[in-house]
């Protein structure tokens, strides 16, 4: 994973697996992520985090330094992955941004 300086803001993705399907979902979005981290601008890492708790859930934050070119990458790169992935969900996915706090500048 990069430096902390590298990473300013986080966005949290939270779907809902139609039941037995999370694995082959997350297995989806893990090869989309490994094919193309490099090449989404401002992408600086990915964290996929399934639940112990619930076979449905899921968590995918995405890492960004740069989220200047986000609002254009949402019609190439993710439209990609929304299209194969959401037939795979119960329900679409919580969505949120956040900014990581780096208490030294605070």
């Amino acid at each position: 994973m990069k430096e902390q300086r590298d990473i300013t803001y986080v966005k949290h993705n939270k779907p809902r697996f139609i039941l037995g399907k999370r694995t082959e979902g997350l297995r989806i979005l893990q090869d989309f992520f490994t094919e193309n981290q490099y090449d989404i601008k401002g992408l600086t890492g990915y964290l996929i985090i399934k639940s112990e708790d619930d076979a449905q859930e899921a968590i995918a934050l995405t890492l960004w330094k740069d989220m200047d070119s986000y609002p254009s990458m949402k019609n190439t790169f993710f439209a990609k992955i929304t299209e194969k992935i959401k037939p795979f969900f119960e329900q679409a996915p919580e969505r949120s941004n956040h900014h990581l706090v780096d208490m030294k500048t605070m």
